[in-house]
């Protein structure tokens, strides 16, 4: 009889854990942005962007909400690539978006760019009131050393819910479209 009862524990404990959720992957983007076609030439310039860097407990496949100091990962929500290189996409991808006369790329080049961005993001935090802040600055650097190299730096947030993976996904997003626009905006278009 205990051995009986001491199986059909085993066997609750086995089944109890294969009902546990499956774990969901996110990206950003979605559905895939398509860059232009505008057919590439000799003379067409190219802005290389650098991975972007992250925090380092952030730039894993992790999902995170912040409640206070403390973080608290995601159970079943992962992103599909570690963050800083799904945000380097995400943004090379915005950026061909805003400057549709020039190659951008996040991939390794024969050739010297003739603009590199390099992007630092100090601060990516979603809460989990759904409050949502991001801290970044970034330069552009010329491969002409005549011209300057252009820094700047800015503050962006967002609000939104937070009851689902989907939404911290969604949130994230938004702050990183925030970054990609404020970009191409002061800068000038290469």
């Amino acid at each position: 009889m205990k051995l009986r009862l001491a199986s059909l524990a085993v066997a609750t404990v086995l089944l109890t854990g294969c009902a546990s959720s499956p774990v969901r992957f996110y990206t950003l983007g979605a559905p895939a942005i398509a860059q232009n076609a505008n057919p590439l030439n000799a003379a067409t310039p190219t802005v290389s962007i650098d991975r972007i860097a992250l925090p380092d407990y952030l730039d894993t496949q992790d999902m995170y909400l912040r409640d206070g100091n403390q973080i608290i990962r995601s159970p079943n929500g992962r992103w599909a690539s570690r963050l800083s290189q799904g945000a380097t996409d995400f943004l090379a991808a915005r950026l061909g978006q805003a400057w549709p006369h020039a190659f951008v790329t996040d991939q390794p080049q024969a050739g010297t760019a003739d603009e590199r961005l390099t992007v630092n993001i100090s601060r990516l935090d979603v809460s989990h009131n759904g409050q949502a802040a991001l801290d970044a600055d970034w330069t552009i650097i010329p491969k002409d050393e005549k011209r300057p190299v252009l820094h700047n730096r800015a503050s962006f947030s967002a609000n939104g819910t937070v009851a689902t993976d989907s939404d911290n996904a969604r949130l994230t997003q938004n702050l990183l479209d925030q970054l990609s626009r404020q970009i191409a905006a002061s800068t000038p278009a290469p």
